[in-house]
């Protein structure tokens, strides 16, 4: 697949088939994000994929976080039918049969740490694309991140961050487009 095919057409997929994707199509994927550049090449990411009874219960764990996030999409005032959708998706992460969690390293230097949220942003997008390329969809999710704490504790990572996390798996419904917003790209010196 073009790289503009992949990045024009990757979605936020939220409904998945039951379909386990082939081991070697999720290590390509896998792979592909390792390649993501890294500030002063640290690369100061770890990945879990998780499928099975392991991805059961993972689930099972965010979708508490529907809690800390059903009163900011009433404050936003996404509509009621849209909040019902959003909690639906969290109560199973839309069946995907595997799930990818992204943790990066803390640093207590406040700029090396933004280096590092950056270079786990670049792995994240390497690996959308990625799953794109491989037919596979995919939803980066940051609303776990309120279950920060839990979710590293259930990872084994409590020296860790959280960056996000991933469905992954055979797209169930293909998702619309949604339209770009108008931003100011600045063009100097041309």
């Amino acid at each position: 697949m073009d790289l503009y095919d992949a990045i024009h057409h990757r979605r936020s997929h939220r409904l998945y088939q039951p379909d386990l994707p082939p081991r070697e199509a999720l290590k390509r994927v896998i792979d592909a994000a390792l390649w993501a550049p890294s500030g002063t090449n640290a690369q100061p990411w770890e990945i879990t994929v998780m499928a099975g009874k392991v991805r059961d219960d993972f689930v099972q764990l965010v979708s508490h976080a529907i809690t800390y996030l059903l009163p900011l999409l009433k404050q936003a005032n996404v509509p009621e039918k849209g909040q019902e959708l959003v909690m639906k998706f969290f109560k199973n992460l839309g069946g995907a049969p595997v799930v990818i969690a992204v943790t990066i390293w803390k640093n207590a230097d406040a700029s090396m740490n933004l280096a590092n949220l950056q270079s786990g942003a670049a792995l994240m997008q390497n690996l959308l694309l990625a799953a794109q390329a491989e037919g596979l969809g995919t939803c980066w999710m940051t609303g776990a991140n309120y279950l920060e704490k839990e979710i590293l504790a259930f990872l084994g990572k409590e020296n860790q961050q959280l960056l996000a996390i991933t469905p992954i798996g055979y797209s169930a419904k293909e998702p619309p487009a949604p339209p770009r917003k108008d931003r100011e790209v600045r063009w100097l010196g041309f």
